[in-house]
């Protein structure tokens, strides 16, 4: 009987035994598993918010450009206004055209300097040359803007240039 008895005890231990491998089977998978779902829970946020941060770049690029052809056919309007006050003593004009530029400024809106400035093809246009010292603008013909850091209309200048030498050499086929 001792023996049948240490029989069943050993089976039932070697049950048990096989329970608790199979327990700690299915509790090592659950836990991949939950690993796994993490990771994918994680990869999902932060694509998530780099979509966020995309919508967002793209919203503001948006409007940005909708501001840029807005300003783009507002500047004429300021053009003749700065004309007419250098032509007009009239305080109203001028207190209008400051308030014009204000709101500009405000919008983000800068003007680029270019009186006695070194020509730069980036932010100016020559539209003329004349005898001056080389590469110096000398005239601002219509100002140039900025919007942030894009140029929004290059400003339209002239621009100084050594006279030329006229040498007395014979054009060539000509040398009688």
């Amino acid at each position: 009987m001792k023996n049948k008895a240490t029989d069943e005890k050993d089976k039932k231990h070697d049950q048990e035994q096989q329970e608790e491998v199979v327990s700690k089977k299915e509790f090592d998978a659950l836990k991949e598993l939950a690993e796994q779902f993490e990771n994918k829970y994680k990869r999902a946020l932060a694509d998530y918010h780099n979509l966020e941060k995309r919508v967002q770049e793209e919203r503001r690029q948006l409007i940005l450009s909708a501001n840029k052809q807005l300003l783009l056919r507002i500047l004429p309007v300021l053009d003749t206004l700065m004309l007419a006050s250098t032509h007009s003593e009239d305080q109203t004009l001028k207190v209008t055209l400051q308030q014009f530029l204000d709101v500009l400024k405000s919008e983000g809106v800068t003007k680029i300097e270019t009186k006695d400035k070194d020509f730069d093809p980036r932010t100016m246009e020559c539209v003329a040359t004349e005898q001056g010292e080389e590469g110096k603008v000398l005239e601002e013909l219509r100002p140039g803007y900025m919007l942030g850091e894009q140029i929004l209309r290059p400003g339209q200048v002239k621009v100084g240039q050594r006279p030329f030498k006229v040498t007395n050499r014979p054009m060539p086929g000509n040398e009688d």
